[in-house]
């Protein structure tokens, strides 16, 4: 190969690695749909006529009248897959060969597609309950990230969260949660459990981490 070719080569692997960065970067950044979105869902039960906020959950309002069930399982949906291209930048840019915080975030991800794709009365609604999976991915991703994020506040949050998730599932097969509020504890639980994910977005796009891959030799714009 003359040295023209050999150059060539090494241009194009260049501008591929920089094309995959920006790819990992806006995957992340999109994540924050899933705190924006969930919102939809969290609150719509409040304009629904007759819907009883506190005690329906919010899977409850795919079942209602057909405007408000198609905006909630498109939400739904949007927050999925945005689950699901997280999770992809996460196996991409985690130091760990296998990235358990990727699998549980996919896992999740698929849970809330099925979610908006059937309805609360058949077992594929979240996939036979792989919504589990939340409780692994807040503090898979503090591990695997811990020497990128370098914030041990941020590292206190994965692991409450993390907590939170175990805490509530607890409440919920041990039956103490009262059946009238089971819908308001639902949407306070996800508020931080959405809410994680903008914060960890946020903690891996930070650029002053002279370790982090996606800004090392790559042009990435915000």
């Amino acid at each position: 190969m003359t040295r023209y070719g050999i150059v060539r080569v090494i241009t194009q692997i260049s501008e591929t690695n920089k094309l995959m960065k920006q790819l990992d970067y806006w995957l992340i950044k999109q994540a924050h749909l899933i705190w924006l979105v969930s919102i939809i869902n969290i609150g719509i039960g409040v304009i629904i006529p007759g819907f009883d906020f506190l005690a329906k959950s919010i899977s409850h309002v795919a079942l209602e009248a057909p405007v408000f069930a198609i905006i909630h399982r498109t939400a739904d949906i949007v927050i999925g897959l945005s689950m699901c291209g997280f999770a992809c930048a996460i196996s991409r840019t985690s130091p760990n060969r296998f990235s358990l915080a990727s699998l549980s975030t996919l896992l999740l991800g698929l849970s809330m597609i099925s979610a908006g794709i059937w309805t609360l009365e058949t077992p594929l609604h979240l996939l036979y309950n792989l919504s589990i999976f939340m409780i692994i991915v807040p503090l898979a991703f503090a591990l695997e990230f811990k020497n990128r994020c370098h914030s041990l506040k941020f590292e206190y949050l994965c692991m409450a969260i993390t907590c939170l998730h175990v805490f509530m599932f607890w409440l919920i097969y041990a039956g103490f949660i009262p059946a009238e509020f089971n819908g308001l504890v639902q949407r306070l639980w996800a508020i931080p459990t959405m809410g994680w994910f903008g914060v960890a977005a946020y903690r891996l796009l930070q650029r002053n981490q002279p370790d982090n891959p996606l800004f090392n030799n790559a042009n990435t714009d915000g």
